[in-house]
């Protein structure tokens, strides 16, 4: 009989570790692989699932059809919304947004939504047609709520804009020396809303965002606080060569009216900077506010422009320099030298159609001056 030497043995047992060594890898492999294989079987399924409750939320809500369905979803259920909004996967979570969401245990989406075979509790916002799973599903690392963000899964897309018409409608609303821009019935969700004062080639100069992602049904303000023509534009973030814009807007802004002892209130339509402001005394006199102008006149057209000043100022309302060349009317000086922002004139009738402020100063009319300098 043979005998095994030392070496022999040797040999033997080092091919056995690095055999075994070989085994465990290959196991660990295909175990890790397994794993990856079911979590990946897993996404596509609630992908799937969530797709199919979506088609269905889809049909009922372009039928205004979801009436009574579902049940108040609870106050940890709306935690949910919460880390689905963190995630980016919903728009919004604030209370009146959360409360429009239901909830859809399994049994209710067979019963009610005529949906077998769903592996998943879900909260469904009709409103929004947003399709939310109570509980989730991880995907590397990450828990996500709905399957918007994952592999296959669908953007939810608003119906009511599939032709990405633009359009909206602007409401001016005076102050004084601010005018705010009120921005209503946008038309797209994700456009970009900004404005920009208009030279006097009608060129813009300086555009400013007034917000990088438009929501439908939402109202948008800014400020204003300088005289000027102004546009307002609207561009579509999926195609941004896309854009709607108003007409050139004039704005002017003057110093507000003052209260004094003989005129306690006024009225100011305060949508419209042409508007006079008026108002009439316990003695029924009326009268109509003058707000501090200067003036000058091109002797070869017999033009007269006039700008409205800050305050008492020598800077007009479009913040350009008052100098030397025009003029302040000698009524906004009183005889000790103080300088009125404003003037109230008594006049014949609140609405002084054809009359102009020049013609107001000058004509053969009495006037209170302001109080509250």
């Amino acid at each position: 009989m043979k005998k095994l030497t030392k070496e022999n043995s040797g040999i033997t047992l080092i091919t056995l570790i690095i055999t075994i060594i070989l085994m465990s890898i290959l196991v660990s492999v295909t175990t890790y692989s397994g794993i990856n294989v079911y979590r990946n079987m897993q996404v596509t399924k609630f992908v799937t699932q969530m797709q199919l409750i979506q088609a269905k939320v889809d049909e009922l809500a372009k039928a205004n059809n979801s009436e009574g369905l579902g049940e108040d979803i609870t106050e940890t259920q709306k935690n949910v919304i919460d880390l689905a909004y963190k995630n980016g996967e919903v728009k919004d979570y604030s209370d009146e947004y959360k409360s429009k969401y239901k909830y859809f245990s399994i049994e209710n989406l067979k019963t009610q939504l005529d949906i077998d075979d769903i592996g998943y509790e879900v909260l469904i916002n009709f409103d929004t047609r947003e399709v939310v799973s109570s509980n989730g599903i991880e995907y590397k690392g990450n828990t996500y709520y709905t399957q918007y963000k994952l592999p296959n899964g669908e953007t939810l897309v608003d119906s009511k804009e599939n032709d990405r018409t633009l359009s909206f409608n602007t409401q001016l609303k005076f102050d004084g020396l601010n005018c705010t821009v009120q921005i209503n019935d946008i038309s797209i969700t994700n456009g970009i809303l900004s404005f920009s004062e208009v030279n006097s080639k009608g060129n813009a100069i300086n555009w400013q965002t007034i917000t990088n992602y438009t929501e439908t049904g939402k109202t948008y303000t800014t400020n204003i606080s300088k005289s000027g023509n102004y546009i307002i534009r609207l561009q579509d973030n999926t195609d941004i060569t896309k854009s709607f814009s108003t007409a050139p807007i004039l704005i002017t802004l003057t110093n507000k009216p003052k209260i004094n002892t003989e005129i306690n209130s006024y009225n100011y339509d305060l949508s419209n900077s042409e508007g006079w402001a008026y108002a009439t005394d316990e003695y029924a006199r009326n009268y109509v506010w003058i707000p501090r102008f200067v003036y000058k006149t091109d002797e070869a057209t017999n033009i007269t422009e006039i700008k409205f000043i800050k305050g008492n100022s020598n800077i007009a309302t479009d913040n350009t320099y008052i100098n030397s060349t025009w003029t302040t009317h000698s009524k906004f000086t009183l005889q000790d030298g103080t300088e009125l922002t404003g003037i109230w004139i008594n006049v014949n009738s609140a609405n002084q159609s054809g009359l102009d402020m020049i013609t107001l100063l000058n004509g053969d009319y009495g006037f209170l001056t302001e109080i509250n300098l």
